[in-house]
């Protein structure tokens, strides 16, 4: 009894430590397993969270894998609990939707557009398969929509062009931002990435819709057809 006392009031203390620590120098001032293991701290209770903090950042290596873990990853890991994995992807869910939400806010530059390149490297960047991802706009070039149309390899077979004209006139949009993620980080544009680009921008242009760009996104970074000039 007297033991587990001891450890339980070290392990609180440490905790403690943790808090006022980041309190004080705020999210710079720790380390991402800190990060990690002072969340862990609201949903495991008197176990000390900081090794268990650092076996999982070796298992999902980048601190923002921890805001996308799917379900599988909660029932395949010991140290993460049903609370632990609602806990992280509700802070996940609630950092896409302040993204989504800068991007809605304002008219979408079509140049050099932070905002929207944050959002769709958070929503897609870091997806294990081919998503292609479509924006509607209207005239001025607000978002009406968005929205996952394919799955799979950008190809002639994955992207079928009649379902993106139908959502078009649905959404009755004026112009469209295609994206889609490489999920083997490569950003430059396969052979087949510009032969659908082109196909899809004749098919837009007979509707007089703009195609106004192509993003393809990674963990590490972006390229954008229209900045690269293909478009």
């Amino acid at each position: 009894g007297g033991i587990q006392m001891m450890n339980d009031q070290m392990v609180s203390g440490h905790r403690e430590r943790l808090r006022k620590r980041y309190l004080k120098a705020g999210i710079e001032g720790l380390q991402d397993y800190e990060v990690i293991e002072l969340l862990l701290t609201y949903t495991i209770l008197r176990k000390d969270c900081k090794n268990i903090a650092k076996q999982l950042l070796l298992k999902y290596e980048d601190i923002n894998n921890f805001f996308h873990l799917e379900e599988k990853d909660f029932t395949s890991n010991k140290y993460i609990s049903e609370r632990t994995f609602i806990l992280f992807k509700l802070i996940g869910d609630i950092i896409e939707k302040k993204l989504y939400y800068d991007v809605t806010q304002k008219k979408i530059k079509i140049s050099n557009n932070k905002r929207l390149i944050q959002y769709l490297k958070y929503t897609l960047g870091t997806k294990k398969i081919e998503i292609f991802k479509v924006l509607f706009l209207n005239t001025q070039n607000e978002l009406i929509k968005d929205e996952n149309l394919f799955y799979g390899t950008v190809d002639k077979s994955a992207v079928h062009p009649r379902e993106l004209v139908k959502k078009v006139l649905e959404y009755d949009a004026k112009s469209v931002i295609l994206v889609h993620n490489h999920p083997s980080g490569a950003l430059k544009p396969s052979e087949s990435d510009v032969l659908i680009t082109t196909k899809l921008k004749h098919l837009l242009d007979k509707l007089e819709i703009k195609l106004l760009d192509h993003i393809i996104v990674s963990p590490y970074g972006y390229f954008s057809f229209l900045e690269g000039g293909i478009l």
